[in-house]
């Protein structure tokens, strides 16, 4: 062979080495399904933490580079800190409010991901779980006007059980929180008199009671004060062994938190998501009545191609194959006309223009 023809065979090999190179490697899109992820941060509520933790690990099974520092810090914090930009996706139990969303320095998804509760916990010696409450009754407790566990509010729904005089401790969060924006939400719409004096946010000026930091600061506070009651997510309350009341629903029955009563609350869900969404007084059969969501926020523009990928991957695979591990945590999985409606909305997250398709890797 001439050597002009063996660099010429020499050329021909490089070349096509070079093509098939650039064909199995990824294009920062996913779409060779060997798309292995970046790094993220995030920050916000600490109601899907437990399980966002999981998730977050989980998923690196499948994008191993997808690397995810996630802070609970409270709905609050996580919304600043994804208005400001320093996090890549932020989290809230609470849709965005009007303020919020007029902050925003662009078009924000927010993504449902799981289901939950907020419950009435308490810590009362000799009552065990499943002490009966109506909201009226409730938002007394915590304007500080019942102070006693044999009150005869308390008394009156709760026949046949010995209710000792052990005077009521409140505890309720300190942080700006998701959670207690849907439990003020749902003492506001049982209690004119809370909704004049408190009204709903995701901080308020409480009556009376001592703070916590998170769910797991206001758990630790009940544990730790005899006769206490708060309010906190229903995971965080099976966790930690506390008592749960049951809360009176519009048609007069008392439901139990649990993960069955909670998932036929979310059937109400509607979108698109806005200021007013929630789920709270649900007149489906048996639902929980304070039920709530929680919400990924993500940016529709991401700049950076492989952190929105990322992104898209990471939601896409919480609602399909993530939905399955949600019980074992003690949340409930969306239904699926919710969930079905809240992987619409991936649609939405583009770079430059163009929808950002979840890798195959996600999807098979």
């Amino acid at each position: 062979m001439s050597k002009h023809r063996t660099w010429i065979a020499v050329a021909t090999v490089s070349v096509l080495a070079m093509i098939g190179t650039a064909c199995s490697s990824d294009n920062g899109n996913g779409d060779s399904g060997s798309f292995e992820g970046v790094s993220l941060t995030g920050a916000g509520a600490t109601f899907p933490d437990p399980i966002y933790e999981q998730w977050f690990r989980d998923f690196r099974s499948v994008e191993p580079g997808a690397k995810i520092n996630y802070q609970a810090i409270g709905s609050g914090g996580g919304v600043e800190q994804f208005t400001a930009q320093t996090v890549d996706f932020g989290a809230s139990d609470a849709p965005l409010q009007t303020d919020e969303i007029s902050a925003l320095p662009g078009q924000a998804a927010e993504i449902p991901t799981v289901l939950g509760g907020v419950v009435v916990a308490y810590d009362v010696p000799g009552l065990k779980t499943g002490l009966k409450l109506d909201g009226k009754t409730t938002a007394e407790i915590f304007l500080g006007a019942v102070t006693k566990w044999n009150a005869p509010e308390i008394a009156a729904q709760n026949p046949g059980v010995t209710l000792p005089s052990t005077p009521i401790a409140v505890v309720h969060r300190s942080d700006e929180s998701g959670t207690t924006f849907v439990f003020t939400s749902w003492l506001a719409s049982q209690s004119p008199e809370w909704q004049q004096k408190v009204g709903a946010d995701k901080a308020v000026q409480w009556p009376t009671g001592i703070g916590g930091d998170g769910n797991d600061g206001v758990a630790a506070g009940i544990s730790q004060t005899s006769g206490s009651v708060g309010y906190l997510s229903y995971d965080f309350a099976v966790t930690s062994n506390l008592g749960t009341a049951q809360i009176k629903r519009e048609d007069g029955t008392y439901v139990a938190p649990s993960i069955e009563s909670i998932s036929r609350a979310g059937g109400i869900l509607t979108f698109p998501i806005g200021p007013e969404t929630n789920i709270l007084n649900s007149v489906a059969p048996g639902a929980y009545p304070i039920a709530s969501t929680t919400y990924l926020l993500i940016y529709e523009n991401q700049t950076d191609p492989n952190k929105g990928q990322t992104l898209v991957d990471l939601a896409y695979w919480a609602l399909t194959k993530g939905q399955d591990m949600v019980q074992q945590l003690n949340y409930s999985p969306l239904p699926e006309k919710i969930r079905t409606q809240a992987l619409n909305l991936l649609s939405t997250v583009q770079h430059q223009g163009s929808t950002i398709q979840p890798s195959p890797a996600v999807k098979g």
